[in-house]
């Protein structure tokens, strides 16, 4: 026999185990998402070497995008690409770091620039650096002893 409250809650209960589980999914996906970020990393550490200036645009495509193919769309950067001064210049970015403030920033991508499909520099200096940067987070691996205001 159901009473008011009973009723309510009976009805409720599939409700919050729903909600409550789908927080562990989230939780879970989370994870599962920084193991993958952690091991694409891997991969292209483990390849990266193998790329020089003067390679062609297929060249280090071929080696570098098998390194990022099990990333969510969250975890990418789209390319770029431009014409200045009648040279189409493309840049590719690919994940080389994890900061561990949940957000998906310039300094954990490496970019790569082609020139009419060459390679023409790696790294962030020839773009004029990071738009986004990882934010601090309370637990770090320094020290201050003393802290000076400096103006």
């Amino acid at each position: 026999m159901f009473t008011k409250g009973n009723y309510m809650s009976n009805k409720f209960l599939p409700i919050l185990i729903m909600l409550t589980l789908s927080g562990c999914f989230l939780a879970d996906n989370k994870i599962i998402g920084r193991m993958v970020i952690k091991d694409t990393i891997t991969k292209y550490e483990s390849v990266e070497s193998q790329i020089e200036l003067g390679d062609s645009k297929q060249k280090v495509l071929s080696i570098l995008n098998p390194t990022q193919k099990d990333l969510q769309f969250n975890g990418k950067k789209r390319p770029e690409k431009y014409i200045k001064k009648s040279i189409l210049v493309e840049i590719f970015y690919f994940r080389t770091g994890l900061q561990s403030d949940g957000l998906t920033t310039d300094d954990e991508f490496t970019p790569y620039v082609f020139n009419n499909g060459k390679l023409v520099a790696v790294g962030w200096i020839s773009i004029g650096g990071a738009k986004s940067q990882g934010q601090t987070t309370p637990q770090t691996n320094v020290t201050v002893q003393h802290s000076t205001i400096v103006y």
